[in-house]
C-alpha cells in the first residue's frame, strides 16, 4: 500500500480561519482550513498556507504556500484557477457550494508507532477530484514523503517503496526506433 490509501469522502463542513496559530506550529500561516468529511467513517482534513502578497492577485503564485486552499476549492467545486480575493478571504458562496460535494483525499501511514506495533495515519493535506484517476494522490504523498516535505512517513510499511500505480495515459512514452542486425549478412 505504496503512498497511503485513497478514499472518495463528502464533505459535511468547513471552518476557515485567518492568522490563527495552532499549538503544535512554529509559525502563523495567513489561513488555515477544517473541512468535516464523511467516508467509511468521520474524519477531517486541515489544509494551511500563507499567500504571497507581494504578487498581483490575477496571477496564480499569489496564492503562496496557500495553493493547497485553492486546489481543495478546485476539487470540490469542478473549477479551476480560483482567484485570491482582494481582502485574501475565502468567499462564502465556495464554502456553502462545497456542502455535499465529493471528493477525493488520501491518508498515508507514519513513524508514530500505537502499542500494537501499527503506524497511526494521517490525512493528506492535498486532494484531488473525485473522479480523478485512482492512485494520484498515493504517488503525490510519494513524491512529497521522498523530497521531505513529509518527514513522518513510514516508509517500512511498503513493501517495496515503490508505488503500486499504473499511469496510463498520464506517462509520456518514449517510441524507440526497430534496430536492424546486420551481422553475419552480405549486402
Amino acid at each position: 500500500m505504496a503512498g497511503g490509501m485513497e478514499r472518495i469522502a463528502t464533505i459535511t463542513s468547513i471552518d476557515v480561519q485567518y492568522e490563527t496559530k495552532q499549538p503544535w506550529m512554529k509559525f502563523v500561516p495567513d489561513i488555515f482550513l477544517t473541512a468535516e468529511v464523511k467516508h467509511d467513517w468521520d474524519d477531517k482534513i486541515t489544509i494551511f498556507g500563507s499567500f504571497k502578497k507581494d504578487i498581483a492577485l490575477d496571477d496564480r503564485k499569489s496564492w503562496g504556500s496557500a495553493f493547497k486552499v485553492a486546489e481543495f476549492f478546485e476539487c470540490a467545486l469542478g473549477k479551476r484557477n480560483l482567484l485570491v480575493q482582494p481582502d485574501y478571504s475565502i468567499p462564502d458562496e465556495w464554502i456553502r457550494d462545497c456542502i455535499d460535494r465529493e471528493i477525493k483525499m488520501c491518508s498515508y501511514p507514519t513513524t508514530k508507532l500505537k502499542d500494537s506495533g501499527k503506524p497511526y495515519w494521517n490525512n493528506f493535506d492535498r486532494v484531488a477530484q473525485a473522479g480523478s484517476v485512482d492512485g494520484i494522490l498515493k504517488k503525490m504523498v510519494l513524491d512529497s514523503a521522498k523530497a521531505g516535505y513529509i518527514k513522518n512517513y513510514n516508509f517500512s510499511n511498503d513493501q517495496n517503496g515503490e508505488i503500486d500505480f499504473n499511469f496510463g495515459s498520464n506517462v509520456k512514452e518514449e517510441k524507440t526506433t526497430p534496430e536492424v542486425q546486420l551481422d553475419g549478412i552480405e549486402l
